[in-house]
This record gives structure tokens, sequence and C-alpha cells, in this order.
């Protein structure tokens, strides 16, 4: 049986455990960021906030592979990220990025709550990002040869 042959309430009974699971692990209380830049407005639109990502992480200049990471971005009706961001620790603010990348996480689900949303249920994984021509890039999903 296919993921496809599932009706509507079989696939939200399915997807049950995976969004219990995610909404216990996003009540744990996270560490408090020592940023000194502002932090994003709670009252942010998904729009302005996703703006803000784009130009935190559009210096992604790198020298080597350690200074390139992923940053997930958005909420899943179902739980998860939308998809990654990559981008370099040379030339943006982690703490600053996690914050608003929270934000932005946070003004979905509220998008998904009020208009009744639901997705694929998929899970989008992390590809993890390297360095390439001096830009971080998003890694391939397949496996180099």
């Amino acid at each position: 049986m296919s993921i496809d042959s599932l009706t509507l309430p079989r696939r939200l009974v399915l997807c049950a455990p995976l969004l219990t699971l995610l909404v216990a692990c996003s009540s744990a209380t996270p560490p408090a960021a020592a940023d000194t830049q502002t932090p994003p407005a709670v009252a942010s639109s998904p729009q302005t906030l996703m703006r803000e990502i784009e130009a935190e992480t559009a210096n992604a200049a790198c020298t080597s592979d350690a200074q390139c990471h992923t940053l997930p971005v958005g909420a899943k009706a179902c739980g998860g990220p939308e998809r990654y961001i990559p981008y370099s620790s040379a030339g943006s603010n982690a703490d600053r990025l996690a914050a608003l990348s929270q934000a932005y996480a946070q003004a979905r689900r509220e998008q998904h709550a009020g208009g009744g949303m639901l997705s694929t249920c998929s899970i989008v994984p992390d590809p993890g990002a390297a360095c390439r021509a001096g830009q971080c890039v998003l890694r391939d999903a397949a496996p180099a040869s």
C-alpha cells in the first residue's frame, strides 16, 4: 500500500506520531542567545522575516567547508522545515539567523493554523552545505561519484 493510496484521515493518523514528537521537541526552552543585534519582531510578517533571512545569508563567501552551514527555514503543516538555506559563518551572524528562522517558522505555523493548511507530511532532509568556488552552497542530494 503506497502513501498516495491512503485517504486524508489515514494520512493524518500516520502523521500524528511525528507531529506529537515535534510538539514535544519544540516545547523545550531554548537557551538564551547572547545576540547584540535586535531580535526579529514577533509580529513581523512571514514576508518581512524571509527578507531579513535572505539579507543575513546574502554574503555566503567562504574559504573552507567548515564555514558553511544550513539554516532550516519555514514550517510544513505536518512539521519540519520547508527547506534549507546555505550560509557562511564568516559572513553571517548565526545567532541572529537562528532567531529569524524560529520567528519565521512560528509565523508560518500560524498561517497554517489560520488557513487549515495540510502538507504532504514528507520530511525534508538537511542536505548540508559545502564551500564551492568561494561560496557556500547546498550539497547535492545524490552522493558524489
